[in-house]
Parts: C-alpha cells; structure tokens; sequence
C-alpha cells in the first residue's frame, strides 16, 4: 500500500491511498486536473478510480466533487455530508470496504454538517485521517489508537494566529471548539498516540498563521526519544509518499 498527501491546507485537501483493488482519495478539494498532475508528480495514478471519501463539504476538501463525478467515481460520506452537498453516495458505515480497504468513520467536532476523519484498514496497517478539528476529543485518541500511520491536523501556532491578520470573529472561530487544532494541541494527541505511530504527517497547516519548521519543533519536542517518521503536506505539491511491505 502506498499513500500520498496530494494537497493539504485551505487551497485544497486531497490524500490518495493505493489500495489491493485501486486507489481511493480522501478528499478532492482539487480539481480532476490538478489532482492527476500531482499524484503523477509523486509516481502515482489515479486510473481506476472509484471513490472518494469526503470528510466534510467545505470548499477546500470537496471543490473538485463535480470533476470526479463526471468520471463516475462514487462518493462516501457522512449522510448529513451528503446532504449538505446535494449529492447521492454511499453513507459512511463502520467496516464498509472500498478497493479492498476497510473504513471505520470517525466523528470530529468541526464547523460542518456531519464532519468525519477517518480510519482505514488494509493488510493488517491502520491509517489515521483526521483534520479539520476543534479540540481531541477522547472518542478520537480511541479510534487512533493501534494507526502506525497518521495524518493529524496541526493547523496553526497560537501566537501567530493571535497577532496575526485574521479578523477577530475569524481568530475566534479557529480557536473555538469546532475550529482548528494548534501545534501543541496536536502535539499533546500525537504524544499519547507514540506507542502506535511509526509515521505522522502533519497536514493543514495554516499559510498565514504557522510555518513548516514552527509545526515540526513544537510536535518533535513533544514526541522526544519517539523512533518514527515525522513529515511534512503541502498545499502546493504533493508529499513524500509512503509505502508498507
């Protein structure tokens, strides 16, 4: 199995997963060109895709839906997604197997209809897929536990996001409880989860109010004397990309 963040932060969010039967994307807030030219850039192919797993219907993770639907690739969400979306799809149900991989839905405090992360499961690897999050709740450090892979939200350092451009109500709705996950907040879940996690990328980082390096020290130090992978997403190009067996 390999996986590849192809785009992640407010330009759009998209994660491909090569499964046994075909890739799966998490997210299409790319459209269909420009998701095809990154997974090309990172050695990938989306040729036979069949669905896509929507986390939730902001523009930035579910832009380029009409482009996949034209291709008719099958949607998989949350119903209340689905419904906020005005699109038909298969309702997200724990077990339910896509291209041979299982999915076991995730529900995340987030400002959307029904909002999900995910955790998928394939040959005996977990992967965990959660961004787009207020706070961590303890249902979702449960759903994690046993990922040795995860794509964790660390959108933005509080400092920066405080004394930065951002209007007041904007400031406030990040910081609330159905906003976005800072640095330490997805240090401290990262760290109660470093039994299991062997590689973590760290996604929807914040342009305006974080920096690549700010999100790594915070997270490393946290996760200090952990033996795994720490990397970094994008949302200009595509990540490293991740192969098991």
């Amino acid at each position: 199995m390999r996986l590849c963040v192809l785009g992640s932060g407010s330009a759009g969010n998209a994660l491909l997963v090569e499964g046994p039967e075909g890739p799966v994307l998490v997210d299409c807030g790319l459209l269909w060109s420009e998701l095809v030219a990154r997974a090309k850039r990172a050695g990938l192919s989306l040729t036979g895709l069949r669905y896509v797993l929507l986390t939730h219907e902001h523009a930035d993770h579910a832009r380029g839906l009409a482009s996949l639907r034209r291709r008719g690739v099958k949607v998989v969400a949350s119903a209340g997604t689905l419904r906020a979306l005005g699109v038909r799809g298969l309702v997200a149900e724990p077990g339910l197997e896509v291209a041979g991989i299982r999915l076991f839905p995730i529900p995340l405090p987030h400002d959307a209809r029904e909002p999900l992360g995910f955790r998928l499961e394939c040959a005996g690897l977990r992967i965990g897929v959660v961004t787009d999050l207020g706070r961590v709740t303890p249902p979702v450090l449960e759903s994690l536990k046993g990922c040795a892979l995860l794509v964790f939200e660390s959108n933005h350092d509080l400092a920066m996001l405080l004394t930065g451009p951002y209007p007041w109500p904007l400031k406030m709705r990040i910081l609330g409880p159905l906003g976005h996950l800072a640095n330490d907040e997805a240090a401290q879940a990262l760290r109660a989860l470093r039994d299991w996690a062997q590689t973590v990328f760290l996604a929807h980082l914040s342009q305006e109010n974080n920096r690549p390096e700010l999100a790594l020290e915070t997270v490393a130090q946290a996760l200090n004397g952990w033996k795994g992978h720490l990397l970094l997403t994008y949302p200009d190009r595509p990540s490293a990309v991740f192969a098991s067996g």
